[in-house]
């Protein structure tokens, strides 16, 4: 399944929106075959695949921007945007 440029971009705008692949394969008209094929390929990060990296694109490009956001709030003094961070900082560890 080949998709156009600006479907591509649609894909990466909707999945920075943190839209589910379904909805993103139903917003875009896809036959059922090409939908469920478009769904797994994201569900298995298939990196190899425009679809999925515009995906992953999207998803984070926004997950950077709110982290920032929740960053900024936390230096700030926020207690439940500090919270946050500390669970960012626990899960990302090697």
């Amino acid at each position: 399944m080949n998709l156009s440029e600006e479907q591509l971009k649609e894909v990466e705008e909707m999945g920075g929106l943190f839209f589910s692949p379904m909805d993103i394969a139903i917003n875009l008209e896809l036959e059922d075959d090409d939908r469920e094929y478009f769904v797994a390929a994201i569900e298995c990060k298939n990196m190899n695949n425009p679809i999925v990296r515009a995906f992953q694109k999207g998803w984070l490009t926004t997950e950077v921007e709110l982290r920032k956001a929740i960053k900024q709030s936390a230096m700030n003094g926020s207690s439940p945007s500090q919270g946050m961070m500390m669970n960012y900082q626990r899960e990302g560890r090697v």
